[in-house]
């Protein structure tokens, strides 16, 4: 048995041949996944920042807008005086404003602030942890005197956004989070706790059926990619043709126990490390037992959080390169760069498992993911023999079903 090599350079070289094999139906799936499944949204931020920027109804927050409505209402301005006055650049915005105030008042001004990918003010995940406990107020209040100079005046927002995108576009785990935190919080009334519980309801439908399944078939189709010519997008319905959900359990319970992580210090961060090799597990064995997909993740990840964590923060630069560039980077390279790499680690430590013997290993049963290991298993058992791998293609599955159906 050889030793175990976790080269990062060796496995970004990988993903990159890997990618440019199926170049248009990587971007295809992983578009897909953007606005479907919410992943890869800290991509698209770059969009909400450039709104925030540009936009007046973003850019102001709520007590800005009373000050500004409130200065027009009591000196008479009209809103182009307004809008002269306080530099707003965008009359129809105070219009609105001033619609809004006599509409509802002052609190109409209090508005959530929403974007297509991200959400800042009252509705964000952050703010609804910071209202919640009392004891980081002053924290939040001194932070937002510190940056409120012309530089960073959008700072805050912008990291809001920013730490939306990491947590909603995952699951519903910091929703329930903030829910929690929100039932016991005084300053919430029963209808703002109602609120916040029903999205966490919303987020939780939406990722037990939706994303969860999405993720564990973006893996499956990453690694055919790998392996398979020309796989099309429509492998990404695979579990349906397997006539199997029973991941939507496996997931389900992985982020049940995340969300219990979340709650302690520190826990959430290791953790997801420990059950990153489920989606890609489950990928190639969709009905394998819940509680061996997740110890054989556990045991893959043994030693080597770390190290995909390294990889994970060597995308960052990839990751402020999209936003910079409004997405556009993220569509349409890194982020099928960033799903053909944790595929390469996956292959690389599916490897390992079972050259080691791991526990269960032996129920990762697709041979042809990883070539490169049948190819040395077949050898070692037949030194002399020829050895050959024809990959199957599409057109061996509709053979296959031809020949079931005759049957």
């Amino acid at each position: 048995m050889t030793d175990f090599v976790f080269n990062r350079a060796q496995l970004k070289k990988k993903a990159r041949s890997a990618m440019k094999l199926n170049y248009f139906a990587c971007v295809a799936v992983c578009f897909i996944m953007v606005f479907l499944a919410g992943e890869y949204s800290t991509t698209v931020q770059g969009i909400s920042m450039w709104d925030m920027t540009h936009v007046a109804d973003l850019k102001y927050n709520p007590e800005q807008k009373k000050e500004i409505i409130q200065d027009m209402v009591d000196n008479h301005l009209t809103p182009e005086e307004t809008d002269e006055k306080w530099k707003v650049n965008n009359v129809d915005a105070v219009k609105k404003w001033k619609k809004a105030y006599e509409d509802f008042g002052p609190d109409g001004l209090n508005s959530k602030e929403v974007t297509f990918f991200g959400t800042t003010g009252d509705g964000s995940t952050i703010n609804t942890l910071l209202d919640a406990f009392s004891i980081t107020k002053t924290a939040k209040e001194r932070f937002e005197q510190l940056t409120n100079d012309s530089f960073f005046e959008n700072l805050p927002d912008n990291a809001i956004l920013y730490f939306d995108g990491l947590t909603r576009s995952k699951s519903y785990k910091f929703t329930l989070v903030a829910s929690v935190a929100s039932a016991f919080s005084q300053k919430k009334s029963l209808a703002d706790t109602a609120d916040i519980f029903t999205a966490f309801l919303v987020s939780l439908l939406r990722a037990v059926f939706v994303t969860n399944l999405m993720i564990v078939c973006e893996c499956r189709f990453f690694m055919e990619s790998r392996t398979y010519r020309k796989t099309k997008v429509g492998r990404m319905g695979f579990l349906f043709r397997e006539r199997t959900l029973h991941p939507i359990k496996t997931m389900f319970i992985k982020d049940l126990y995340l969300t219990l992580w979340t709650l302690t210090i520190g826990g959430f961060f290791v953790k997801q490390y420990s059950y990153a090799m489920v989606p890609c597990i489950l990928a190639e064995n969709p009905n394998m037992q819940t509680r061996k997909v997740i110890k054989l993740s556990r045991d893959m990840m043994n030693g080597y959080k770390w190290e995909l964590f390294k990889i994970d923060v060597t995308m960052l630069g990839w990751t402020l390169l999209s936003m910079l560039t409004l997405g556009v980077v993220g569509i349409f390279y890194s982020n099928p760069y960033r799903a053909a790499i944790h595929s390469e680690v996956y292959i690389a430590l599916r490897r390992r498992a079972i050259e080691q013997g791991m526990e269960f290993a032996d129920e990762l049963n697709d041979k042809f993911i990883d070539l490169d290991l049948l190819q040395k298993q077949t050898g070692e058992t037949d030194e002399e023999k020829v050895f050959t791998i024809r990959i199957p293609d599409s057109a061996d599955d509709k053979k296959e079903a031809a020949k079931e159906g005759s049957l």
